[in-house]
């Protein structure tokens, strides 16, 4: 098996590392209306008036170019990405109050915990819901993602997607029995044409559900015991860790594996580099992911951060995100705009169907995940 190029040091415990203090027309209402909300409520009139450009630190599945340039010609406002690197550091950082940024985006099931201590420490801007009014249109299962405290909110669902086996249809029939469970790249039969994620969180999440564990977040030292026995039992099927976005992809287009453990945005890019590739919905649990924007206490320009916030949420923006970027929205009045055989081509019907959905949140015990993994790495 080839060396891991990346370790698991971007999974730091956030709750402890933020105790720690961080060792770590449209432009009338998207602008006029986010600098009023806040001008009222904070007296930031002034700013927004003033305002040319916003900070975001968000993962690069929302800052199309396109996107970044309608939004500039229909407000004024120029999205400037910053460096982006994992949910853990975008909390680190805004614990650590070590940037200025007007908007953030982290993965939900990791932001939400924290949420009390961020407003304890007034790290948050708060708003109020009707300054964000497709909120409203939002859907089930992603109402938990608001974080609303006094009738006050703090966190924003932005986008959702799921992570599954990625496998390539001209070497992988869909007449594969395994086709529709993680023993695409558990089962012996695919021995070295497989790929895992090197890291703990998201390679012990899939082993976990494949064993038979349905909630593996809440496993204990004896359970994890059992999973890296088994991962060690099956290190040779897997040509490759992959670390980075890029490598997955390599991997799949140079036929070095036939299936790896991946995200949409991955199955969406070999797509469109001519592979006939699908993802599955291991009958195990799908592994669901949500991620969420907040705006930082410390933001210049929050009006104008709720601007670009509510034109992410716009209809017509999170169709095109869907189409362009396969990120998923969660606003039924979004999924609406697709047909039933688009819905499932992009992923939407995993919300509808029978599918076991497992979000990919926090262990309850993640430094002995790290200490499992390892183990495994070093076998």
């Amino acid at each position: 098996m080839r060396p891991a190029k990346t370790g698991t040091g971007e999974l730091v415990d956030v709750r402890r590392s933020s105790l720690h203090r961080a060792l770590l027309s449209r432009r009338s209402f998207l602008y006029g209306a986010g600098c009023a909300g806040l001008a009222i409520g904070c007296g930031l009139l002034p700013a927004c008036e003033n305002a040319r450009f916003i900070n975001v630190l968000a993962p690069p599945s929302t800052l199309r170019p396109r996107l970044l340039r309608r939004f500039e010609e229909e407000t004024g406002i120029q999205v400037r990405p910053g460096s982006w690197v994992s949910p853990t550091d975008a909390l680190g950082k805004l614990f650590a109050s070590s940037a200025e940024v007007d908007m953030m985006i982290a993965l939900s099931d990791l932001l939400t915990p924290v949420v009390p201590e961020a407003i304890a420490r007034n790290l948050l801007t708060a708003l109020n819901p009707s300054q964000a009014p497709a909120l409203r249109d939002i859907a089930a299962p992603f109402q938990t993602d608001m974080a609303i405290v006094d009738g006050k909110l703090f966190t924003i669902p932005m986008y959702w997607g799921y992570n599954a086996v990625l496998y390539n249809r001209a070497v992988v029939p869909d007449s594969e029995p395994l086709i529709g469970s993680w023993g695409l790249i558990f089962d012996d039969k695919f021995r070295g044409k497989v790929s895992l994620k090197d890291d703990a969180h998201e390679s012990i999440m899939p082993t976990a559900l494949y064993m038979g564990h349905p909630q593996p977040l809440e496993m204990d030292r004896a359970d994890l015991k059992e999973v890296t026995r088994f991962l060690i039992s099956k290190k040779r099927n897997f040509r490759a860790l992959w670390g980075k976005f890029a490598e997955a992809v390599q991997l799949m287009t140079s036929g070095e594996v036939n299936a790896l453990y991946g995200y949409p945005l991955m199955l969406h890019t070999l797509a469109t580099q001519g592979m006939n590739v699908a993802a599955n919905q291991p009958r195990e649990g799908l592994l669901v992911f949500v991620q969420s924007a907040f705006i930082p206490r410390r933001s210049n320009h929050p009006a104008d951060a709720l601007a670009w916030i509510n034109f992410l949420l716009s209809g017509d923006v999170g169709e095109l995100l869907t189409r362009e970027a396969a990120v998923l929205s969660p606003f039924d009045k979004v999924r609406s705009r697709f047909s039933a055989d688009e819905q499932r081509h992009f992923g939407y019907d995993a919300l509808t169907g029978d599918v076991h959905l497992v979000r990919l949140g926090r262990p309850k015990h993640l430094d002995l995940w790290i200490e499992a993994w390892a183990e495994f790495k070093a076998a």
